[in-house]
């Protein structure tokens, strides 16, 4: 596997996958597709074949992870560590901290993933309740 910066063009159709799977499991994505002001990174197979991405988007406090999206072939192999890894250097690199990431409440995998990575919850953002049938 292979991780490397990526233009947007090449994350399009990643972002649109990760954007139908966040609102089919959670009803709403927890980072925006495509950050505007962001910075990507692909994951590849040696084939060429795209298993996921990330981004980051710079924010005067740092910078803020996310999303991460693997693709169902790309998980449970590392997929995430690499690109989380990929965006941990390049923030080091650089000096900028990392400030955020974001991930669904209701997420357990997500959540067990970064905490495995070094991560803990460091505040909740709270949101409207679903109502089915308001009029």
């Amino acid at each position: 596997m292979e991780v490397r910066r990526a233009r947007l063009e090449e994350i399009r159709p990643l972002a649109a996958e990760y954007l139908a799977e966040q609102e089919a499991r959670f009803g709403r994505p927890t980072s925006p597709p495509l950050p505007q002001g962001g910075v990507f990174w692909l994951a590849e197979d040696a084939d060429g074949t795209a298993l996921g991405y990330a981004a980051g988007t710079l924010r005067p406090e740092g910078c803020s992870i996310g999303p991460i999206f693997t693709r169902e072939t790309g998980r449970r192999r590392g997929t995430g560590a690499a690109l989380l890894a990929a965006i941990e250097r390049w923030v080091t690199d650089t000096g900028v901290p990392v400030v955020e990431i974001a991930v669904n409440a209701d997420n357990p995998g997500g959540v067990a993933f970064l905490e495995a990575s070094g991560y803990r919850p460091g505040r909740i953002l709270m949101v409207p309740e679903r109502t089915s049938g308001a009029e």
